[in-house]
């Protein structure tokens, strides 16, 4: 085991910081959703968030599939203020029991609350934008295990590893646990060696048709891996289970099975657990997309 001398009081400041899944994985959870919804739901969510700010997206509007990195495009904006409704603190245990949750802001409030508003006939037109850009980016949110769980390191952003080549961490970021999950659908094993396996794409790379290009195809590989009658329930009105889902992935198996590191360790990921990590991921993503999909139409099918 690798051993640096670590600031970690500094390193903590970074906190909740990492979005679940990055820009990428969104962008495929909203991908897979397209795929498998109505074109009378594509169309009336594709009109919604095309009148989102887009600013901090190369000023171009986004689609359906773009609009599920909104939420983390907008934490570039002064005061954001919707960090906390990106997780779900859940204690760390061993056995992944029990599952306690509150009623303090988290993602599960944040679906709930983004899915009133858009019942809510009352609600403007803006309003009614944001909360379906917040679906979008919030149930891939509650698919990511490292962002239902804390032990003691915020999701893992506090748990320091070594042996990944990422090609694209944020400024001013370490690699961490949490830093690996977010993106753990784009690494695998080849030749016994961690590689990523393509590169996400920039804003000003991201797609404008949603019937090519390299998410569409990135999408059709993971749905024919995972296809939608593979992975069980979808259970599109239960998040709370699809946070247990999570935490217990996040207990059971996101966590290495070893001690905490202490805050001066970092901990070397082995190529098998990259390659199991991969897999899981990959599923998370599928399920996250097929579910998006089915509350979609709950929402706008009708």
């Amino acid at each position: 085991m690798k051993r640096l001398l670590l600031c970690s009081a500094a390193l903590l400041l970074l906190c909740r910081a990492s979005p679940a899944w990055d820009y990428t994985g969104h962008m495929l959870v909203d991908q897979i959703a397209y795929q498998n919804v109505s074109p009378r739901v594509r169309e009336r969510v594709v009109q919604m968030v095309s009148t989102l700010e887009n600013k901090y997206n190369e000023h171009q509007p986004y689609n359906f599939v773009t609009a599920g990195a909104w939420m983390d495009d907008m934490r570039s904006m002064p005061n954001y203020p919707w960090g906390p409704l990106h997780y779900l603190d859940v204690p760390y245990t061993a056995a992944a029991i029990p599952f306690v949750t509150g009623d303090e802001p988290s993602v599960l409030t944040g679906i709930r609350d983004s899915v009133a508003v858009l019942k809510n006939a009352k609600a403007s037109a803006e309003e009614q934008s944001r909360a379906v850009a917040m679906i979008l980016h919030f149930v891939g949110d509650i698919h990511q295990p490292l962002h239902c769980v804390n032990w003691d390191d915020k999701g893992g952003n506090g748990y320091f590893i070594y042996g990944i080549p990422f090609s694209d961490l944020f400024k001013k970021s370490v690699p961490n646990l949490h830093a690996f999950w977010d993106k753990a659908f784009r690494f695998d094993v080849q030749d016994d060696k961690i590689v990523e396996l393509y590169h996400g794409p920039l804003p000003a790379e991201r797609p404008t048709s949603m019937d090519s290009g390299l998410l569409h195809d990135e999408a059709a590989k993971i749905m024919e891996k995972f296809p939608k009658s593979a992975v069980g329930e979808l259970k599109p009105d239960e998040t709370r289970e699809w946070a247990r889902e999570s935490y217990t992935i996040a207990c059971l198996f996101s966590y290495p099975v070893r001690p905490h590191p202490t805050d001066a360790e970092v901990v070397a990921l082995t190529p098998a657990y990259v390659h199991q990590s991969h897999e899981v991921a990959c599923e998370r993503v599928a399920l996250a997309g097929y579910r998006l999909a089915a509350m979609l139409e709950n929402l706008f099918g009708q």
